[in-house]
Parts: structure tokens; C-alpha cells; sequence
């Protein structure tokens, strides 16, 4: 199927090229050039083309590929990869690819075939590219999430038979060795670690010396003393900077490089004192280790490494300059000002201005995902109003348009469609600040009185009362601003000041709200109680950590209230006292059932640790059969509402504390609602 999208008055095909009559060598060169300006979406487009010229040609393929994936056009990227393994297998990063796009796609569209895919491929994979760790990595995890690894112990067995020297095959058996022991739960986890640590220290007492180790040798050293796997972190580095050094390294070094930088750079960059901390030379060398390390990310070979490292110079030259000010405003004032003035912040010395504008404007090059935020950060210095109203149109025509790179892959339907329409009414707000720079007082004004009437949201609003106040109509400026905070957001003391500005008291504000408050919330209600998924829940069985087996069949007639968790994720850990304060409030209520799921790779040692820690008896469910996928996880925490019938109405991603309670009950209480209506009716 095509999918064709307009943009200026061209056609750009996506999934199978839009037809070019020109021959293939100008296509292919062409799509080349475009990739070396970082004109990627338009370089995309013309390798399809290439690859429907030309069907047998492997490397347009290969190419188109490798931008789809760059895209998340994941499956697309998956069938290219496909076709151009049939015709060149020998490719070994062709294999890393076609495994990493089938990885990707299962996990954006929640579809375990692709991980059970990955399983019937990867022997042939590994056959063709022995050398590639990544291809192991992803193996590991589609089975991991599938509840499958003993299918993948099973193929790992059939690779040692015959490579029992290959050091990255050994260094995937510790690693499935490992999820293995940290599945049996108990301190199993502990022991296998202990005992592979004493194996690496002998390899690497043999290695210390011997300036000519391969550097197979050294990666399994590097990557066994990672975090992942036995977190001696100082031993890993060690290893790492002479796999950096051999000469036979290929790409072995470059992932674990990429992610000791990543994390170099986090703490260099949110450091006190700079990259040596308190004992360092000041702020000048902190910024000079920071910006060391982004040219270093910079050098990536990876497409997406070198967009996520095009962020993180953003994200330092924004950082640079906001340490700069005294005081420095916060990230919330930046992009959501609640002051008159526009521009709301200060006059930067020109170079730093232009530093702060090159940087944006690389990051938006590369087509990662929405910018308005960046946009945001030079209006409220004032810089180039005119090309941030260009670039705002920009982004509202290919949200719009649905281009790809623009919103995250793994939102899909009504959730999908409410993102887009948020980051669209977030470029307009962009466009109506940048006309208010360049005095279009009238045609900005217009905008946010749209907005503030069509999209309520509290940012909206708040906007349109920072234009009334522009404008001096105060007591409209008022009402804004108190429709806004009663819209939950953060905009009280403007209200204060506003009503201040034309002598009424902070009670008349309070007065107000009390009169708004009510009607708004209800108002959010039923916004939030509309989007109704109704999907079928599939069914599970899972024992619970006392060895209990549920089963949602026997739950059939009651509410569930199922929440997906891990281990490793902090604002699950943050969220069980308030779960648990849930469950003490519906103690003794038979219609309602909470539930918690462990994800795959939250090991049973470390689950019974959390819970025991935080002293908590609640129900905890293990996920060995891919039931995350069958519901459609792509974030932790989420927690699922199913109604009487054993479908799924309600969806909450992540942990808010604010109306944590009350939301929760709002969504029960919806649901017995639709089982009295239902008992009414018959």
C-alpha cells in the first residue's frame, strides 16, 4: 500500500517511490547528495524511487532502508532490508539491519510476529554475520519479551557447536546466561554473575599483558564488565579505550562507545563543578569537556547517533547560556512565559545568539521529532522572529501532512491524532509569538483568540492572556489567565498580578476559580472519559509472586485495573505508595480488582527486593509470555482499566501525583456506570 504525502506541491511516496523518469544513476547519486546535507526524508524518497527503477539493485535497497529505519518506517524498512539480503546475503550489516528493523517494528506496533520472526531468521543471520553483537542483543530481547529465550538458548547451542572459540558468541551466552538466572528469581541472579565475573578476570589476566589481543577478545572484556551485565564500570572503561585502540576492531567498539560518551556527556553536562566536579578548573573547562564530547558523539557513522548527538549540542548550548544569566529562568518560563513582554527574556550578546540559532537550526536539519520547544528558546530571547515563524509553518504543514520524524512512532489511533493536534496548536502559538516580535499585533492576536476558543488547553489560554495584556484589556486578561489555571495549569499568580493590576483582591481570583473550577473540571472529564479504546483484552494466565495463577477469564464481571511495570523504571517504584494507598481505599469492594504485571526483564531477585523494601502485599504478576506486547506496552508505567465484559475502555501512561486518586477513581466509577446503564437496560 502507498502512502503519498504533499508537501510544497510534490509528491512524496513514501512506501514505494513516487515514479522519477530520470535513469537510476541520477537517482542514486542524487539520494546521495541529499544525504550528505541531511536532506534525509527527501533522500529516502528518491532511493525508493531507485529501488522501483531498478528492482535487483541491492545497495537502493539497502539505502532506502536504512532511512526508513531512520524514520521508524519500520516494517517498510524490514521488507527492504528483506529483498536486499536476497539479493547480496552476504552483507553482513545488512542483517544488523533487517534484525534491528524487525526488533523496532514489533515493539512500535506491539506485534509479537515480528519478534517471533526475528527467531526464525536469526540462525541464518548468524551465520552470514557472526561478527555483528547487535544482531545478538536483539535476538536476546525479542525473545526475552516474547517469553521465549529457551528458543534462543536452543539457537545460541547450535552456534556453539560449531564456534566454541567465538569470543562475541561467548560473550551473548553470559549475557543469556544471566536473563536465564534472573527468570529463576531467588539469588541465582547473583551467583551466575559472580561466576562469570571470575571468568572474565581470567581472560583478562591473560590480556593484560599482550599488546596483540584480538579485539573480539577485547569487546567481550569491554561489554562483559558493562553496566548491562556485571556494572564494573571502571574495568569496562579500561577495556573499552584499548578496543578503541586495536586495529582490527571494525565496529565493535562503536555502540559501547556511543553510550560511555552518552552518559560521559550527562555528567559532564549536569555536573556542579564542571567534568572534574568541585576540584575542576570552573565553569570554562566544564564547558570545553561538554562540548569535547558532543564533537566526539558527532563523528558517529549511524544516522540516528549523529541526531541524537545534534540534540545534545543543543541541549549544551542552551544549558551554557542559561548558566550565563542571573537568575536563570526555568525550562517552563522559557517555553511557556507568563510574563507581558515579548520577547520575555533578555538581549544575548550577538555571538551568543548565533550560537543558540546555529544550534537549532542543525537539530531541525536532521528531522528528529518536533522542535517546537527549540523555537520556543529563541523567541524568548528575541532571536530571528521571522525564520522561527517560517520554520513554526513548517512544522504545522507536515504534522498536518503526517510526514514521518515528527511524532513518536509508537503512538498509534486517537492517541496519535491527540499528540499531533498538540504539537500543531504548539507551532501556531509559535507563529502568533513570532508575528507579535515582528509587530503583526493584529494577525498574532487573531491566532491566539482562535486557539483560546477552538483548543482549550491551559497554554492556550495563557497565551491569549498574555496578549490581552499586551494589549491592555485587563479584565479580559483576567479571565484567561483564571480559565487557564483552572484548566490545571500552572498560572495562578499571573492571575493574582492581573487582578491586582486593576484593584480587585487575590479572593476575587479564588472566587473565580470557584465559579470556573467545577465546570472546567468537569469539562476535562469528559474529555478524558470519551476516548474510550473498547479492544478486547487478550487473555493471560500468570502465576503471581506467591505462585497464585490469575486468570482473566475467572475476572469476567468485575473491573480490573491491570498496571504494566519494571523494575528499572523509577516512576513506577514512585507510584506504589499511592497504588497502594488505592488499594486500602477499595479494600473490601468485590467489583474491582487491582492487578500489577512485571515486564520482561524485571528479574524475579530484583521484584521481590522492591517489594519487600517497600513493604508492599499486593498481587505481582510475571510476564513470560509476551502478555506487554498482546497489550500494546510501549511505556512504563501503564495502567489499563477493563470493564465487566473484559475490555479495554481506559489507558494511563506514566505517574502524575497530581489527581493520581481521584483519576483513578473517575475511571472506575465510569465503568460502573456503563454496567448500571447496561443492568437498566435489561
Amino acid at each position: 500500500m502507498r502512502r503519498h504525502l504533499a508537501l510544497s506541491g510534490v509528491c512524496l511516496l513514501v512506501l514505494a517511490g513516487c515514479e522519477d523518469a530520470r535513469p537510476h544513476a541520477a537517482l542514486m547519486a542524487d539520494a546521495a547528495a541529499d544525504v550528505e546535507a541531511i536532506r534525509l526524508e527527501q533522500a529516502m524518497v528518491r532511493f525508493d524511487s531507485a529501488r522501483a527503477t531498478a528492482p535487483d539493485d541491492a545497495e537502493a535497497h539497502r539505502q532506502f532502508a536504512t532511512l526508513a529505519n531512520y524514520f521508524s518506517l519500520n516494517a517498510e524498512a524490514a521488507d527492504a532490508w528483506e529483498r536486499a539480503l536476497e539479493l547480496d546475503p552476504e552483507y553482513a550489516a545488512g542483517w544488523e539491519g533487517y534484525i534491528g528493523a524487525l526488533r523496532w517494528a514489533g515493539i512500535f506496533e506491539t506485534d509479537r510476529r515480528y519478534g517471533e520472526k526475528i527467531l526464525r531468521v536469526l540462525p541464518e543471520a548468524l551465520r552470514h554475520a557472526p561478527d555483528r553483537p547487535v544482531i545478538y542483543d536483539d535476538g536476546e530481547e525479542a525473545a526475552s519479551d516474547l517469553g521465549q529465550l529457551d528458543a534462543y538458548a536452543a539457537i545460541l547451542a547450535e552456534q556453539e557447536a560449531t564456534r566454541p572459540d567465538d569470543q562475541i558468541l561467548l560473550h551473548a551466552l553470559a549475557s543469556l546466561r544471566i536473563a536465564l538466572a534472573d527468570r529463576e528469581g531467588s539469588d541465582r541472579g547473583r551467583i551466575v554473575r559472580d561466576s562469570l565475573g571470575a571468568v572474565l578476570d581470567a581472560l583478562a589476566a591473560e590480556a593484560e599483558d599482550d599488546p596483540n589481543v584480538a579485539a573480539p577478545v577485547l569487546y567481550r572484556l569491554a561489554a562483559g564488565y558493562d553496566f548491562r551485565l556485571l556494572r564494573r564500570e571502571d574495568d569496562a572503561d579500561r577495556w573499552l579505550e584499548r578496543l578503541e585502540a586495536a586495529p582490527d576492531r571494525g565496529d565493535l567498539a562503536d555502540d559501547l562507545r556511543y553510550w560511555d560518551l552518552a552518559i560521559d556527556w550527562q555528567e559532564a553536562l549536569y555536573s556542579d563543578g564542571g567534568a572534574g566536579g568541585d576540584s575542576g578548573d570552573g565553569e570554562g573547562d566544564r564547558w570545553d569537556e561538554v562540548s569535547r564530547l558532543v564533537a566526539e558523539g558527532l563523528k558517529s557513522k549511524q544516522l540516528g547517533e549523529r541526531a541524537a548527538w545534534s540534540a545534545r549540542r543543543y541541549a549544551t548550548v542552551r544549558a551554557e547560556v542559561m548558566a550565563s544569566l542571573d537568575p536563570g529562568p526555568s525550562s517552563s518560563e522559557v517555553d511557556y512565559p507568563r510574563v507581558a513582554a515579548e520577547p520575555p527574556g533578555p538581549t544575548l550578546d550577538p555571538d551568543v545568539a548565533e550560537s543558540l540559532f546555529t544550534a537549532v537550526m542543525e537539530e531541525i536539519r536532521w528531522q528528529d521529532g518536533v522542535y517546537g520547544s527549540r523555537l520556543a528558546t529563541l523567541l524568548y530571547f528575541g532571536i530571528q522572529p521571522e525564520v522561527v515563524l517560517e520554520k513554526a509553518v513548517a512544522m504545522e504543514a507536515a504534522l498536518r501532512a503526517d510526514r514521518p520524524g515528527y511524532l513518536y512512532a509508537g503512538s498509534r489511533g486517537q492517541e496519535r491524532e491527540t499528540s499531533r493536534k498538540s504539537f500543531i496548536d504548539q507551532a501556531r502559538v509559535i507563529q502568533a509569538r513570532a508575528l507579535t516580535q515582528l509587530g503583526e499585533i493584529e494577525a498574532a492576536g487573531a491566532l491566539l483568540e482562535e486557539l483560546a476558543t477552538e483548543s482549550r488547553r491551559s497554554w492556550t489560554l495563557a497565551e491569549y492572556a498574555r496578549h490581552l495584556l499586551r494589549e491592555n484589556r485587563l479584565p479580559e486578561a483576567l479571565d484567561a489567565f483564571v480559565e487557564a489555571t483552572a484548566f490545571r495549569g500552572w498560572y495562578r499568580p499571573a492571575a493574582v498580578e492581573t487582578a491586582e493590576a486593576i484593584g480587585l483582591s487575590e479572593e476575587a481570583v479564588e472566587e473565580r476559580l470557584a465559579v470556573r473550577g467545577p465546570a472546567v473540571e468537569r469539562e476535562l472529564e469528559q474529555r478524558e472519559l470519551g476516548q474510550r479504546i473498547e479492544r478486547e483484552a487478550p487473555e493471560f494466565a500468570l502465576a503471581d509472586q506467591t505462585g497464585v495463577e490469575w486468570r482473566l477469564d475467572d475476572l469476567e464481571g468485575k473491573i480490573v485495573v491491570l498496571k504494566f511495570w519494571a523494575t528499572w523504571c523509577g516512576p513506577c517504584i514512585e507510584e506504589f505508595p499511592h497504588f497502594v494507598e488505592l488499594l486500602d481505599t477499595y479494600e473490601g469492594d468485590d467489583e474491582v480488582v487491582f492487578l500489577t504485571v512485571a515486564t520482561a526483564g524485571s528479574p524475579r531477585e530484583r521484584v521481590a527486593e522492591q517489594i519487600e523494601e517497600g513493604g508492599f502485599t499486593f498481587p505481582v504478576l510475571f510476564d513470560e509470555q509476551g502478555l506487554a506486547l498482546d497489550y500494546e506496552i510501549l511505556a512504563y508505567p501503564t495502567t489499563l482499566y477493563l470493564d465487566r465484559a473484559g475490555f479495554i475502555q481506559f489507558k494511563r501512561e506514566g505517574f502524575y501525583e497530581d489527581d493520581y486518586e481521584e483519576g483513578v477513581a473517575r475511571r472506575i466509577d465510569a465503568l460502573r456506570g456503563d454496567a448500571l446503564q447496561t443492568d437498566q437496560a435489561n
